[in-house]
Protein backbone atom coordinates (compact mmCIF):
# COMPACT_ATOMS: atom_id res chain seq x y z
CA UNK A 1 0.00 0.00 0.00
CA UNK A 2 1.67 3.52 -0.95
CA UNK A 3 3.07 5.52 1.64
CA UNK A 4 0.87 8.24 3.09
CA UNK A 5 1.83 12.11 3.12
CA UNK A 6 -0.43 13.86 5.52
CA UNK A 7 -0.91 17.37 5.77
CA UNK A 8 -2.82 19.16 8.85
CA UNK A 9 -6.11 20.48 7.31
CA UNK A 10 -7.86 19.59 10.12
CA UNK A 11 -10.45 21.41 12.86
CA UNK A 12 -10.71 19.93 16.34
CA UNK A 13 -13.22 20.21 18.67
CA UNK A 14 -14.38 19.70 22.29
CA UNK A 15 -16.51 17.49 23.54
CA UNK A 16 -17.14 16.97 27.29
CA UNK A 17 -17.44 13.18 27.44
CA UNK A 18 -14.10 11.46 26.79
CA UNK A 19 -14.20 8.45 24.31
CA UNK A 20 -12.61 6.41 26.96
CA UNK A 21 -13.68 5.73 30.40
CA UNK A 22 -10.64 6.06 32.07
CA UNK A 23 -10.04 9.65 30.76
CA UNK A 24 -10.51 12.99 32.70
CA UNK A 25 -13.28 15.28 31.87
CA UNK A 26 -13.38 18.05 29.25
CA UNK A 27 -10.09 15.96 27.27
CA UNK A 28 -12.11 14.49 24.52
CA UNK A 29 -12.24 15.96 20.73
CA UNK A 30 -13.49 14.97 17.58
CA UNK A 31 -10.36 15.26 14.66
CA UNK A 32 -10.91 15.42 11.40
CA UNK A 33 -8.05 15.15 8.67
CA UNK A 34 -7.08 13.95 5.68
CA UNK A 35 -4.58 11.90 3.49
CA UNK A 36 -2.70 12.72 0.41
CA UNK A 37 -1.37 10.49 -1.07
CA UNK A 38 1.40 9.97 -3.79
CA UNK A 39 0.50 6.66 -4.95
CA UNK A 40 -3.12 5.38 -5.15
CA UNK A 41 -4.75 5.85 -1.81
CA UNK A 42 -6.10 4.39 1.60
CA UNK A 43 -9.65 4.17 2.07
CA UNK A 44 -12.11 2.06 4.18
CA UNK A 45 -11.41 0.70 7.12
CA UNK A 46 -7.84 0.90 8.59
CA UNK A 47 -5.39 0.49 11.61
CA UNK A 48 -4.42 3.77 12.80
CA UNK A 49 -2.63 5.09 15.72
CA UNK A 50 -2.42 8.24 17.32
CA UNK A 51 -0.15 10.65 20.06
CA UNK A 52 0.00 13.91 21.44
CA UNK A 53 3.11 15.96 21.50
CA UNK A 54 4.54 19.52 22.75
CA UNK A 55 6.27 20.31 19.48
CA UNK A 56 6.25 19.47 15.87
CA UNK A 57 9.46 17.33 15.62
CA UNK A 58 10.95 15.70 18.42
CA UNK A 59 9.76 17.17 21.71
CA UNK A 60 7.66 15.47 24.80
CA UNK A 61 4.78 12.81 24.34
CA UNK A 62 1.91 14.41 26.49
CA UNK A 63 -0.86 11.30 27.74
CA UNK A 64 -1.31 8.32 26.12
CA UNK A 65 -1.01 6.56 23.18
CA UNK A 66 -4.21 5.54 21.08
CA UNK A 67 -4.54 2.58 18.83
CA UNK A 68 -7.14 2.04 16.49
CA UNK A 69 -7.00 -1.58 15.39
CA UNK A 70 -10.31 -3.72 16.39
CA UNK A 71 -8.32 -5.36 18.86
CA UNK A 72 -9.76 -5.86 22.74
CA UNK A 73 -9.40 -2.36 24.65
CA UNK A 74 -8.44 -0.84 21.60
CA UNK A 75 -10.69 1.31 19.25
CA UNK A 76 -12.44 0.20 16.06
CA UNK A 77 -10.17 0.92 12.52
CA UNK A 78 -10.56 4.35 11.25
CA UNK A 79 -13.06 4.47 8.05
CA UNK A 80 -11.35 6.68 5.81
CA UNK A 81 -13.28 8.19 3.26
CA UNK A 82 -12.48 7.42 -1.07
CA UNK A 83 -11.14 11.33 -0.79
CA UNK A 84 -8.90 10.38 2.17
CA UNK A 85 -10.28 12.48 4.37
CA UNK A 86 -11.29 10.46 8.22
CA UNK A 87 -13.11 10.97 11.11
CA UNK A 88 -12.14 9.62 15.00
CA UNK A 89 -12.97 10.77 18.38
CA UNK A 90 -9.85 11.27 20.33
CA UNK A 91 -8.86 11.48 24.19
CA UNK A 92 -5.47 11.27 25.34
CA UNK A 93 -6.24 11.69 28.83
CA UNK A 94 -5.04 15.34 28.82
CA UNK A 95 -6.20 19.25 27.68
CA UNK A 96 -4.85 19.52 24.44
CA UNK A 97 -5.98 22.90 24.72
CA UNK A 98 -4.77 26.46 25.97
CA UNK A 99 -1.82 28.82 25.17
CA UNK A 100 0.96 26.58 23.33
CA UNK A 101 0.29 24.75 20.56
CA UNK A 102 -0.01 21.04 20.81
CA UNK A 103 0.91 18.48 17.57
CA UNK A 104 -0.74 14.61 16.99
CA UNK A 105 1.38 12.17 15.65
CA UNK A 106 -0.30 9.85 12.72
CA UNK A 107 0.47 6.28 12.18
CA UNK A 108 -1.94 5.29 9.18
CA UNK A 109 -1.53 1.48 8.34
CA UNK A 110 2.28 0.87 9.95
CA UNK A 111 3.37 4.14 8.35
CA UNK A 112 4.00 7.36 10.48
CA UNK A 113 2.54 10.30 8.58
CA UNK A 114 4.42 13.40 8.64
CA UNK A 115 4.20 16.13 9.31
CA UNK A 116 2.62 15.72 12.64
CA UNK A 117 -0.59 18.02 12.90
CA UNK A 118 -0.65 21.23 14.80
CA UNK A 119 -3.72 21.70 16.94
CA UNK A 120 -3.64 25.26 18.65
CA UNK A 121 -6.40 27.18 20.99
CA UNK A 122 -8.38 28.81 18.01
CA UNK A 123 -8.99 25.15 16.26
CA UNK A 124 -11.20 24.40 19.44
CA UNK A 125 -15.11 25.68 20.07
CA UNK A 126 -16.83 25.05 23.03
CA UNK A 127 -20.23 23.26 22.92
CA UNK A 128 -19.59 21.53 20.21
CA UNK A 129 -20.80 17.53 21.63
CA UNK A 130 -22.40 15.66 18.97
CA UNK A 131 -21.10 18.47 16.09
CA UNK A 132 -18.56 17.02 13.71
CA UNK A 133 -16.74 18.88 10.54
CA UNK A 134 -15.77 17.41 7.81
CA UNK A 135 -12.46 18.43 6.09
CA UNK A 136 -14.46 20.40 3.25
CA UNK A 137 -16.50 22.17 6.01
CA UNK A 138 -19.43 19.88 5.65
CA UNK A 139 -21.33 19.60 8.94
CA UNK A 140 -22.33 16.20 10.84
CA UNK A 141 -24.68 16.38 14.18
CA UNK A 142 -25.05 12.97 15.18
CA UNK A 143 -22.75 12.17 12.93
CA UNK A 144 -19.23 11.93 11.57
CA UNK A 145 -19.92 11.11 7.74
CA UNK A 146 -22.14 13.70 6.41
CA UNK A 147 -21.49 12.50 2.85
CA UNK A 148 -22.32 15.45 0.10
CA UNK A 149 -24.79 16.92 2.16
CA UNK A 150 -23.79 20.71 3.84
CA UNK A 151 -25.57 20.01 6.85
CA UNK A 152 -26.85 16.53 8.01
CA UNK A 153 -28.27 15.39 11.66
CA UNK A 154 -28.46 11.73 12.36
CA UNK A 155 -31.68 11.88 14.95
CA UNK A 156 -35.07 13.98 15.29
CA UNK A 157 -34.36 17.43 14.80
CA UNK A 158 -36.97 20.47 15.86
CA UNK A 159 -37.36 23.94 15.57
CA UNK A 160 -39.65 26.21 17.96
CA UNK A 161 -42.15 27.54 15.27
CA UNK A 162 -42.30 24.16 13.08
CA UNK A 163 -41.83 26.32 10.27
CA UNK A 164 -38.49 26.40 7.79
CA UNK A 165 -38.25 30.15 5.32
CA UNK A 166 -37.56 30.67 1.99
CA UNK A 167 -37.42 34.02 0.11
CA UNK A 168 -40.59 34.18 -1.58
CA UNK A 169 -40.68 37.52 -2.61
CA UNK A 170 -42.21 38.59 -6.03
CA UNK A 171 -39.14 40.94 -6.67
CA UNK A 172 -36.44 38.41 -6.65
CA UNK A 173 -38.04 36.26 -8.93
CA UNK A 174 -38.82 36.22 -12.36
CA UNK A 175 -40.11 34.02 -15.33
CA UNK A 176 -42.73 33.25 -13.21
CA UNK A 177 -45.87 31.73 -14.95
CA UNK A 178 -48.50 29.38 -13.66
CA UNK A 179 -48.33 25.30 -12.87
CA UNK A 180 -49.06 23.47 -16.00
CA UNK A 181 -52.65 21.67 -15.73
CA UNK A 182 -52.51 18.08 -14.64
CA UNK A 183 -50.50 18.75 -11.30
CA UNK A 184 -53.01 16.11 -9.11
CA UNK A 185 -52.51 13.47 -11.69
CA UNK A 186 -48.85 13.92 -11.22
CA UNK A 187 -48.95 13.67 -7.50
CA UNK A 188 -50.89 10.73 -7.59
CA UNK A 189 -48.86 9.17 -9.78
CA UNK A 190 -46.18 8.60 -6.81
CA UNK A 191 -45.99 5.27 -4.86
CA UNK A 192 -45.45 5.56 -1.23
CA UNK A 193 -43.28 2.14 -0.10
CA UNK A 194 -43.14 1.12 3.21
CA UNK A 195 -39.55 -0.08 3.53
CA UNK A 196 -36.01 -0.58 5.78
CA UNK A 197 -32.40 0.51 4.80
CA UNK A 198 -30.17 -2.28 4.45
CA UNK A 199 -27.41 -2.87 6.87
CA UNK A 200 -25.05 -1.31 4.22
CA UNK A 201 -26.92 1.75 4.38
CA UNK A 202 -27.56 1.95 7.65
CA UNK A 203 -23.93 1.56 9.12
CA UNK A 204 -21.72 3.27 5.99
CA UNK A 205 -24.66 6.29 5.58
CA UNK A 206 -26.81 8.52 7.64
CA UNK A 207 -30.23 6.78 7.78
CA UNK A 208 -32.09 4.96 10.31
CA UNK A 209 -33.04 1.70 10.93
CA UNK A 210 -36.71 -0.21 11.66
CA UNK A 211 -39.79 0.49 9.57
CA UNK A 212 -39.78 3.78 7.35
CA UNK A 213 -42.70 5.10 4.74
CA UNK A 214 -41.85 7.13 1.58
CA UNK A 215 -40.66 7.10 -1.77
CA UNK A 216 -38.24 5.28 -4.42
CA UNK A 217 -36.29 7.63 -6.04
CA UNK A 218 -36.17 5.51 -9.06
CA UNK A 219 -40.01 6.27 -8.77
CA UNK A 220 -40.21 9.82 -8.16
CA UNK A 221 -37.12 10.54 -10.68
CA UNK A 222 -40.03 9.35 -13.58
CA UNK A 223 -42.78 11.90 -12.21
CA UNK A 224 -40.61 14.92 -10.45
CA UNK A 225 -36.91 14.60 -11.57
CA UNK A 226 -36.02 18.09 -10.25
CA UNK A 227 -36.50 16.46 -7.21
CA UNK A 228 -33.98 13.63 -7.46
CA UNK A 229 -29.89 14.20 -6.77
CA UNK A 230 -26.90 11.77 -6.63
CA UNK A 231 -23.99 11.70 -4.58
CA UNK A 232 -20.50 11.15 -5.54
CA UNK A 233 -20.93 7.35 -5.35
CA UNK A 234 -24.62 7.50 -7.52
CA UNK A 235 -27.19 6.98 -4.91
CA UNK A 236 -30.07 9.07 -5.30
CA UNK A 237 -31.76 10.44 -2.91
CA UNK A 238 -34.99 13.14 -2.78
CA UNK A 239 -35.12 16.68 -2.05
CA UNK A 240 -38.96 17.54 -2.41
CA UNK A 241 -38.87 20.82 -3.66
CA UNK A 242 -41.67 23.57 -4.39
CA UNK A 243 -44.57 20.59 -2.41
CA UNK A 244 -46.75 23.21 -1.09
CA UNK A 245 -47.04 24.69 -4.30
CA UNK A 246 -48.10 21.37 -5.52
CA UNK A 247 -50.49 20.41 -3.36
CA UNK A 248 -52.37 24.02 -3.24
CA UNK A 249 -52.59 23.14 -7.38
CA UNK A 250 -53.84 20.14 -6.49
CA UNK A 251 -56.52 21.02 -4.46
CA UNK A 252 -57.40 23.70 -7.00
CA UNK A 253 -57.79 21.01 -9.43
CA UNK A 254 -59.84 18.81 -7.03
CA UNK A 255 -62.31 21.30 -6.52
CA UNK A 256 -62.46 22.31 -9.81
CA UNK A 257 -63.50 19.04 -10.59
CA UNK A 258 -65.61 18.75 -8.03
CA UNK A 259 -67.83 22.01 -8.95
CA UNK A 260 -67.77 20.35 -12.28
CA UNK A 261 -69.60 17.66 -10.84
CA UNK A 262 -71.79 19.47 -8.99
CA UNK A 263 -72.85 21.60 -11.60
CA UNK A 264 -73.49 18.33 -13.83
CA UNK A 265 -75.69 16.78 -11.19
CA UNK A 266 -77.59 19.63 -10.65
CA UNK A 267 -78.32 20.16 -14.17
CA UNK A 268 -78.90 16.40 -14.65
CA UNK A 269 -81.51 16.82 -11.61
CA UNK A 270 -83.01 20.15 -13.28
CA UNK A 271 -83.71 17.99 -16.52
CA UNK A 272 -85.22 15.11 -14.96
CA UNK A 273 -87.58 17.39 -12.20
CA UNK A 274 -88.56 19.46 -15.33
CA UNK A 275 -89.46 16.20 -17.02
CA UNK A 276 -91.49 14.59 -13.94
CA UNK A 277 -93.03 18.05 -13.53
CA UNK A 278 -94.10 18.12 -17.60
CA UNK A 279 -95.26 14.49 -17.22
CA UNK A 280 -97.42 15.46 -14.05
CA UNK A 281 -99.10 17.91 -15.38
CA UNK A 282 -99.77 16.33 -18.59
CA UNK A 283 -101.49 13.48 -16.51
CA UNK A 284 -103.33 16.27 -14.36
CA UNK A 285 -104.56 17.38 -17.21
CA UNK A 286 -105.82 13.94 -19.04
CA UNK A 287 -107.37 13.23 -15.64
CA UNK A 288 -109.28 16.40 -16.27
CA UNK A 289 -110.23 15.78 -19.42
CA UNK A 290 -111.32 12.58 -19.07
CA UNK A 291 -113.39 14.04 -15.81
CA UNK A 292 -115.56 16.22 -17.77
CA UNK A 293 -116.28 13.72 -20.66
CA UNK A 294 -117.79 12.01 -17.77
CA UNK A 295 -119.60 15.05 -15.86
CA UNK A 296 -121.06 15.53 -19.63
CA UNK A 297 -121.66 11.88 -20.03
CA UNK A 298 -123.70 11.61 -16.64
CA UNK A 299 -125.80 15.05 -17.59
CA UNK A 300 -126.84 14.02 -21.06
Amino acid sequence: MARAALRAIFLAMVSALGAFAHAGPGTAFTFTGMLEQSKGSLSGPTPMTFTLWDSIIEGNQLGQTLTFDGSEGNGSLVNIMDNGGFVVSLDFGVPVWGTQSRYVEVTADGQLQQPRFIITGSTFSANTRGISVSPGGSVGIGTNNPGNFLLAVNGPTANRTGSWSVLSDARLKKDVRELQPGTLDRLLMLRGVEFEYTDEATKERNVATGPMVGFLAQDVECIFPEWVECDDAGMRFVTERGTTALLVEALRELRSEKDAQIAAIERRHRTELEKITREKDEAIAALEARLEKVERSLSN
